[in-house]
């Protein structure tokens, strides 16, 4: 059986080289050269966010090589399906699948042209996995503490960092540790890490 050709696109170097690596050690797959898209029979991209620069890049790629696409990313709106649909875009992931066995079968279920579910229901059952489990996506400040959090710095350096107070920083811990349902701050950094949101 032939192998399936991905080409592999991401918004920084480091996340290219580890889909890259990661599509090459799967059975049955190969990574086509950058230079080289036409020859893919799927494209693979990462990306933080679904934003009109992103969408306008995919544009220019699929007018280039009209490939069935995977799309891993932390947000997306519904709104942006018939968009991502336009630019050939099958399948939507959420950034934290990028390594794992369920990007591998999205990549070969696109290359198969298998039926998937409609991009606005996919775009809507990422957006429900990456949130809390009230529903709720966390704000960017609830993100950016826990990062920090996750990184080893203590509260005041947290402060320093977003130039808030000490008292501020604290709020949003137990903001981000309500809507984790869990007591105390180090199960929030697992929760979030665990749900790929940092």
């Amino acid at each position: 059986m032939a192998r399936v050709r991905v080409f592999v696109q991401a918004g920084d170097p480091i996340s290219a080289v580890g889909l890259a690596s990661y599509i090459r050690a799967q059975p049955g797959m190969l990574v086509v050269p950058s230079r080289l898209p036409a020859d893919a029979d799927v494209a693979l991209t990462v990306t933080d966010r679904v934003n009109a620069d992103f969408i306008g890049a995919l544009t220019k790629a699929a007018q280039a090589a009209p490939l069935p696409t995977v799309v891993a990313t932390d947000h997306v709106d519904p709104e942006q399906a018939p968009s991502l649909h336009r630019c050939r875009v099958v399948s939507l992931l959420p950034r934290s699948a990028a390594t794992s066995s369920r990007l591998a079968s999205a990549v070969l279920e696109a290359a198969g042209g298998g039926a998937v579910p409609s991009l606005a229901e996919q775009a809507e059952n990422l957006r429900r996995e990456i949130a809390g489990p009230d529903g709720a996506m966390l704000a960017p400040r609830e993100l950016t503490v826990l990062q920090l959090m996750a990184d080893g710095h203590d509260t005041p350096e947290i402060a320093d960092i977003m130039a808030c107070s000490d008292r501020m920083v604290k709020s949003i811990i137990l903001s981000a540790t309500k809507r984790f349902n869990v007591h105390n701050r180090v199960h929030a950094v697992a929760c979030a890490l665990r749900a790929g949101l940092i």
